[in-house]
């Protein structure tokens, strides 16, 4: 072939390319095998409380309590999903999941879920505490110092620092938030109303927390799971989405393998929007 027939080969071939090029800008063309994929792996670590731990819906595997029915382990379980770690653990405040559990997030998480606050509360102690006779004055007492905090407002604070620090430590990932469920069919008794009121109190201070990191250019949302596990309350459980049995003290008022599976369908929902 004759340098004339050479150059004028390189010179169509360029053209062809630049063709197929621009075709592909402008109609959409999938990209080859070696492009960056649009839908990459979320590369997943848990941080929380008993209810992302997995207490009660499965046998415990460790001393916080975690079970393979967990959201998290289901979450798993989704198509394009790696949980790296699994932090939660039973027992968890706020300040515990910032001090012995956000360590396990770093640059290269891409998605976290956030389940706390309950124990800040200490509504387990609440519970425990007034339904014995005998303990009445420390069941006052625990009531009390839950309403002051509620008031205080520090939940909230609380709960925005942790998600803070999670977008510093991970600034690529997507932050998913979740509440809890109201545990008892109202009217029960005095008690149960005013955990239940204390329930909705933390959640608005939960979904508060979500909106003011948002509004700081923090890529976090909140996972409501209270409207999905209405009818499963304390004692009707229809369905039984939650532990009804008091004699149960790991399971009692703690989300089954059901109630694990709607938190994972409800975080999926919120990750699809």
């Amino acid at each position: 072939m004759s340098a004339h027939s050479n150059r004028r080969s390189r010179i169509v071939g360029s053209t062809a390319g630049a063709v197929v090029a621009l075709v592909a800008a402008l109609f959409g063309v999938v990209a080859p095998a070696n492009a960056v994929p649009s839908d990459p792996v979320a590369r997943y670590v848990s941080l929380g409380d008993s209810y992302a731990a997995g207490q009660g819906a499965g046998i415990p595997l460790d001393g916080c309590l975690r079970s393979t029915a967990a959201y998290p382990v289901l979450l798993d379980a989704e198509p394009r999903t790696n949980l790296l770690r699994q932090a939660a653990c039973s027992g968890a405040t706020i300040e515990d999941v910032l001090t012995t559990q956000l360590a396990q997030v770093n640059r290269g998480t891409t998605l976290v879920t956030i389940t706390a606050g309950g124990n800040d509360l200490a509504v387990g102690e609440i519970y425990a505490y007034c339904v014995n006779p005998e303990t009445q004055v420390e069941c006052a007492t625990a009531v009390a110092a839950a309403g002051a905090k509620l008031s205080s407002g520090q939940v909230g604070a609380d709960l925005l620092a942790l998600i803070v620090a999670t977008a510093e430590r991970a600034p690529n990932a997507k932050i998913i938030v979740t509440d809890y469920p109201i545990l008892f069919v109202a009217g029960l008794d005095p008690l149960t109303d005013t955990i239940n009121l204390y329930t909705e109190l933390l959640n608005a201070q939960i979904a508060g927390a979500v909106a003011a990191a948002a509004a700081m250019g923090i890529d976090v949302e909140l996972a409501s799971v209270v409207e999905a596990f209405a009818g499963s309350e304390y004692p009707i459980g229809n369905p039984p989405l939650l532990g009804l049995e008091p004699n149960d003290p790991v399971g009692f008022l703690h989300p089954t393998a059901d109630g694990q599976a709607v938190y994972r369908d409800v975080i999926v929902a919120e990750l699809a929007d």
